[in-house]
């Protein structure tokens, strides 16, 4: 007659298999979509994307300059609504900052000219520009 043959499998050492193998091909699946992916971005610049905010005082007022990073690299510098006292004190910081800003866009440096009559405020305006893109750095 025919020979039976038995088998046994034993059902803890099957899942334990079948768990370690699922979690094989998801680990390798990663890396691969990781390795393929790596170096993709287009984002080459020094800053990482995002607007950054800093405050400066002027006689005891603060204003705050916001710098935006689009792509790496800045995309704009404005000066947000500053309190009533620093507009009427300080009438020209707001001309300052949008001549400043539109340089450091332009020449994407912190080393820009300043007119004369507004080196002290445009100073201001790039040493808190300067705070903001330490914030940004990689």
């Amino acid at each position: 007659m025919g020979s039976t043959k038995f088998v046994v499998v034993k059902a803890k050492e099957l899942i334990k298999t079948a768990v370690f193998a699922v979690l094989g091909v998801i680990i390798l699946v990663g890396l691969i979509a990781f390795f393929l992916h790596m170096g993709d971005e287009e984002n080459t610049g020094m800053y990482r994307d995002g607007t950054y905010y800093g405050e400066m005082e002027l006689g005891g007022e603060m204003a705050e300059i916001a710098v935006e990073i689009k792509n790496g690299e800045i995309a704009d510098v404005s000066m947000e609504e500053p309190a009533e006292a620093v507009a009427v004190f300080y009438p020209l910081l707001e001309t300052a900052a949008e001549k400043v800003g539109q340089a450091v866009v332009d020449t994407q440096s912190l080393t820009v000219e300043v007119e004369p009559e507004n080196a002290h405020s445009a100073q201001l305006i790039l040493d808190t520009i300067a705070e903001c893109l330490q914030q940004a750095e990689k």
